[in-house]
């Protein structure tokens, strides 16, 4: 090779070095370009997720706050309208009775204390219902507890017009509503005019008088159930004895009685709640009414403990015997319900 060829192919080796190191050079810096471009872009992108996940926890937070404030409001304005009822109730009852005040004085004399005792006993009407509401607990809560008593009804084949069920002391009318709901043939009676004027605009077949009188205007054999709920409690001893012989008349062949008290059974319920109703008269324990029930004719009388208090309220270790004890004792069944058949 000449020494000119020789130079020119050094040179041109140069040259291709020097071109692959700019290009080399060039490449890297487009890379680093990208790099950095890629790097700014999930920067930027995993700040706008904070920023959005930052307005959204605010978001929610504004929004429990508002929704607790909605149902702290729900609550009290629901408080404000039984307080107002109670109020405008007790209001019309007092200008009845400054219409209703006789001029002459001798009159007032000559009222009887049965009679001066039935007037009081009638302006407590709204007191009671006030009551209710309260501690009774809502319609549905008190529908679902009743729920429980539906498969009994229909297995006794009763609430037909030949057997009509009568639910004594209806109150709200719960328990007409399940049975109506059931296309089953019902009425209720009960004393408390406001309560008789709930279920009549609910559209239900309601009687205002007294259970025991009532009981007596009917023909034998001729209702297929009698129920009360939270009723038995309410009488006397004596009363009771009386009451249960006309359920037993009325009733058809092969009809029942359900009758539903708190279970005094229950620690918390007999020293406590039972006494939260200023018109309970006593606690009746389950063996006493089963035995009363069969003591006056009652045929097949079964116990059916019923409402037991919340899970989360018992103590969780239950493996230990003493744990089973306090929780049956303390957080059983709140009441029972003693039915009985007519033979």
């Amino acid at each position: 090779m000449s020494v000119l060829k020789r130079v020119v192919y050094s040179w041109s080796i140069k040259i291709l070095f020097k071109i692959l190191k700019v290009i080399t050079i060039n490449q890297r810096n487009f890379n680093l370009s990208v790099l950095d471009a890629f790097r700014s872009g999930i920067d930027a992108h995993n700040n706008l997720k904070l920023r959005f996940a930052e307005a959204k926890t605010r978001s929610d937070t504004r929004t429990a706050d508002l929704e607790g404030k909605l149902r702290q409001q729900s609550v009290e304005i629901n408080k404000l309208q039984k307080t107002v009822d109670y109020l405008k109730y007790s209001l019309n009852q007092l200008e009845r009775k400054a219409n209703n005040t006789p001029e002459d004085t001798g009159k007032k004399n000559r009222i009887k204390l049965q009679s001066q005792t039935d007037e009081f006993s009638r302006s407590l009407d709204s007191l009671y219902v006030y009551l209710e509401d309260n501690l009774r607990g809502n319609r549905e809560e008190v529908k679902r507890r009743l729920r429980v008593y539906l498969p009994i009804i229909k297995k006794a084949g009763v609430g037909f017009k030949s057997s009509p069920i009568l639910d004594i002391g209806c109150g709200r009318g719960e328990w007409l509503e399940l049975l109506k709901d059931e296309g089953l043939y019902t009425r209720g009676l009960d004393v408390n005019g406001i309560m008789v004027k709930i279920c009549k605009e609910l559209g239900f077949d309601v009687v205002q008088d007294e259970a025991l009188s009532y009981l007596k205007g009917l023909a034998d054999n001729s209702i297929g159930a009698v129920t009360g709920f939270h009723l038995i409690e309410h009488y006397r001893f004596d009363f009771l004895i009386k009451f249960l012989e006309e359920i037993l008349r009325v009733l058809r062949p092969e009809g029942l009685v359900i009758l539903e008290t708190p279970n005094p059974g229950n620690v918390l319920v007999g020293s406590c709640s039972f006494y939260l109703d200023p018109t309970h008269n006593k606690p009746l324990p389950s063996t006493l009414i089963k035995l009363v029930l069969e003591s006056r004719g009652f045929n097949k009388v079964e116990i059916i403990n019923v409402n037991p208090y919340s899970d989360y309220m018992r103590i969780k270790n239950n493996d230990l015997e003493i744990s089973k004890r306090f929780n049956d004792y303390f957080y059983g069944p709140q009441d029972y319900a003693v039915v009985g058949h007519k033979l």
